[in-house]
Parts: structure tokens; C-alpha cells; sequence
């Protein structure tokens, strides 16, 4: 349910639109395992931006085909999307981690607002993945 209200606010933008990682928070990567957090989170902004399926189911391998139809649906119905992504904290325990984040979006050329996002995420034998998306 979540994951779908998140789909139909943020899943689109035009190809041009890039994510642009908050520099200080990237330049605070500890680990390796944290810069690949960082890299993940930024693809799934990317996949939103740039109407990317593909690139959001490699992000979360999970995704229900109900959450596939509501993503495709979001992609259809809006025309840009840019995601400012600022990282709060990245929690990791063995191979489970939990990020909290503010996403800031722009959507259609206008910004609705900032919302908190919680990601959990696991690590299997191809790198870290997000298995739920929360606020």
C-alpha cells in the first residue's frame, strides 16, 4: 500500500532528469557496504526519473505485480519527476539495514513538498536490495 501511494506521488521523469546524491552525505560513506547502500538508493531515484521498470525491479526484486501495475500507472500519468534524496541514517545489522531519508521531488515542474522515507533492505549474494519502501 505504501509502496503504491510513493509510486503514484514520485515514479516518473523525463530522461534527461539525473539524481544528484546530497554530496555530503555521499562523501560520509564509511564502508564499502555503505556506499553500495548510497548507489542503490540512487538507482531507485533514477528509475523514478527516468520511467525505468526495469531499473525499479533490479532495485526491489520483490515488487508484487500489483505494485508493478500501480508503478507502470504512475509513469503513464506524469510527465517529469526530479528526486532530491537526503540521506538521515543508514542502520546496518550483518545484512539487513534500515535508511531513513528525506526525499524532496518535483513533479510536473512543481514541488508538492519533503517527506520522510524509511527503506529496508537486505543483502544477498548480488549486493544489497530494498525489500520494503516506507514513510
Amino acid at each position: 500500500m505504501v509502496l503504491g501511494m510513493l509510486v503514484v506521488v514520485a515514479l516518473s521523469a523525463p530522461a534527461h532528469a539525473a539524481y544528484e546524491p546530497d554530496q555530503q552525505s555521499a562523501s560520509a560513506a564509511a564502508s564499502p557496504d555503505e556506499a553500495a547502500i548510497r548507489k542503490l538508493i540512487g538507482d531507485y531515484a533514477k528509475a523514478i526519473e527516468n520511467k525505468d521498470l526495469d531499473l525499479f525491479k533490479a532495485v526491489k526484486p520483490n515488487l508484487s505485480v500489483d505494485e508493478e501495475k500501480r508503478a507502470r500507472n504512475a509513469f503513464a500519468s506524469i510527465q517529469s519527476q526530479v528526486v532530491k534524496i537526503t540521506f538521515l541514517s543508514i542502520d546496518m545489522k550483518g545484512r539487513q539495514a534500515v535508511v531513513k531519508v528525506t526525499r524532496r521531488d518535483t513533479v510536473n515542474g512543481s514541488i508538492p513538498g519533503a517527506f520522510p522515507q524509511t527503506f529496508t533492505l537486505s543483502k544477498g549474494r548480488t549486493g544489497w536490495v530494498i525489500d520494503e519502501i516506507g514513510r
